[in-house]
């Protein structure tokens, strides 16, 4: 760790019952149980940010590993952090406080599950008969929302990338425009390792640590408003 999280931090996991865990050698209260995140499955056990050093930091888990026994899944430290990838290592820091257009796995964000709006203000003079469009040129994700002065004008879930903010901006010249860039699981739950990032299918083979499933290194997919939006004026027919 470059930074100690500020803020809550969580282990989630899969069935914490049948598990002994600790961080860096302090046992964690498996009935401390404070919630799921992303899937009712994946328990969230509070961690005491005291316990938590700079440098190298272990959590390790043990169990009796019985026929019944559930299995390990993937285990995720949760808080307020960014993450640095050097190499097949994992450093956590700061989160980032801005972003810039193009994809955040690359702005401290690799394994973000989540939502980023981006805001921009705009003024638009518009004449009778004129109505106004906000235009996405790219994006990478699973959505988008778009608001006016908070106001929520729509989401764009298919091409055209193009929604009409018409009413929202005719009665303020000077307007805040957000764009919601609507994330997804695949940066999160993976697979992670898989040669091909955009995969049409997944099942237990794109997990599999083999030659033709697996890289060493994380194989991330972008996320991210990859270009600013547009503003697009358009007139009404007249027959």
């Amino acid at each position: 760790m470059a930074i100690i999280p500020s803020g809550a931090v969580y282990l989630g996991l899969e069935r914490p019952d049948t598990f002994e865990v600790f961080v860096n050698d302090n046992r964690l209260e498996v009935d401390a149980d404070c919630g799921w995140w992303c899937d009712r499955s994946v328990r969230k056990l509070p961690i005491d940010p005291a316990i938590l050093r700079l440098g190298h930091n272990e959590i390790s888990l043990q169990c009796q590993y019985r026929e019944d026994h559930p299995g390990l899944e993937i285990v995720y430290l949760l808080g307020n952090f960014g993450v640095a990838i050097q190499e097949t290592g994992l450093i956590v820091n700061a989160p980032p406080t801005s972003l810039q257009l193009g994809d955040w796995t690359v702005q401290g964000l690799p394994f973000y599950a989540g939502s980023v709006t981006y805001r921009v203000e705009i003024a638009s003079t518009l004449q009778a008969g004129e109505h106004l469009f906000s235009a996405i040129p790219d994006y990478r994700g699973t959505a988008m929302r778009v608001l006016v002065n908070g106001i929520q004008a729509g989401y764009l879930a298919w091409p055209p990338w193009e929604l009409e903010i018409t009413e929202l901006v005719k009665a303020q010249p000077a307007c805040d425009l957000r764009i919601e860039v609507l994330g997804h699981r695949r940066n999160s739950h993976g697979p992670l390792h898989s040669p091909k990032p955009w995969l049409y299918w997944t099942g237990p083979t794109q997990f599999r640590e083999s030659d033709d499933y697996w890289r060493t290194h994380y194989q991330l997919v972008p996320c991210g408003l990859m270009a600013a939006p547009v503003l697009v004026v358009k007139k009404e027919d007249v027959g």
